[in-house]
């Protein structure tokens, strides 16, 4: 652990039942100071005011920078560090208590250990005043650890609807445009979104990539063409965005188990009473 230049707010634990604020405080950090792999005893969460660094978690590295937060657990080993070149500045606080856990769900924390939230930093300023409060900053800073989890909330709720939104358009343009050639990127940058973003929220709104929804949507499609509307094995491959036969073949009998030939001699003739 490297040296640092540390502003603690002096706190007694009074032990309030559901949030309890164990410590809180800011620091601009030294170039490349770090602390960790370390655990806390209580939940902890650093703002980032200005700079940015990575935080380590579980084997995965998170690079939080400007506007960001990032929870440290109870009994969880993390590992942070500020960037060499633009060291961060942040604000902590501690807190334990019967709702804890309670708080954290649906704040966008249960999600990740790392949250954006630019609207947060005021809260998170206001904390700084406690030092400033005496036998008060404790009911203080109660009050705060509520607000900023309302807010996040608030946010989660806000970006979860924007964000099936996103995944029902994209979702409904690969249903009507499955017979052109179509691509995860060119449907995000229809969406005006980036490519990463589409993928994880497609994912989790569907269960499954929008590369693989792509195909599933076109196969299916085929074999529909070829039970019920007597297409030709070409005649349902091109409609669907195929120009390779072979391909189309190989994907679709890895899909249904039988080629596009068995499936139509088997299925058209059940569906016509043939």
């Amino acid at each position: 652990m490297n040296e640092k230049n540390q502003n603690d707010i002096p706190l007694l634990n009074k032990g309030f039942h559901d949030i309890n604020p164990v410590l809180c405080g800011w620091q601009d950090c030294h170039s490349g100071h770090s602390f960790g792999p370390a655990i806390r005893q209580y939940y902890l969460i650093h703002y980032v005011l200005d700079g940015k660094g990575i935080f380590e978690r579980q084997g995965i590295v998170y690079s939080p920078g400007k506007g960001s937060m990032f929870l440290i657990r109870p009994h969880e080993s993390t590992f942070y560090k500020a960037d060499i070149e633009n060291p961060w500045s942040y604000i902590w606080i501690g807190f334990n208590g019967a709702r804890a856990g309670e708080l954290i769900e649906g704040s966008g924390f249960d999600k990740s250990p790392v949250v954006y939230s630019p609207s947060s930093a005021f809260i998170f300023k206001n904390m700084i005043s406690a030092s400033k409060m005496g036998q008060s900053a404790e009911i203080y800073l109660c009050g705060l650890i509520f607000e900023l989890f309302a807010r996040l909330k608030e946010e989660n709720d806000v970006n979860t609807r924007t964000a099936q939104i996103y995944a029902r358009r994209a979702e409904s343009y690969i249903q009507s445009n499955y017979m052109y050639d179509i691509s995860v990127a060119g449907i995000a940058k229809m969406l005006g979104i980036d490519r990463r973003y589409l993928y994880r929220l497609f994912v989790e709104y569907t269960g499954m990539s929008p590369q693989n929804y792509i195909l599933k949507c076109r196969l299916r499609k085929a074999a529909e063409m070829l039970s019920r509307y007597d297409c030709t094995v070409g005649e349902a491959a091109r409609s669907c965005g195929y120009k390779d036969m072979f391909n189309f073949s190989n994907m679709f009998k890895k899909e249904y188990g039988i080629s596009p030939t068995e499936y139509k001699r088997k299925f058209f003739r059940q569906e016509t009473g043939d």
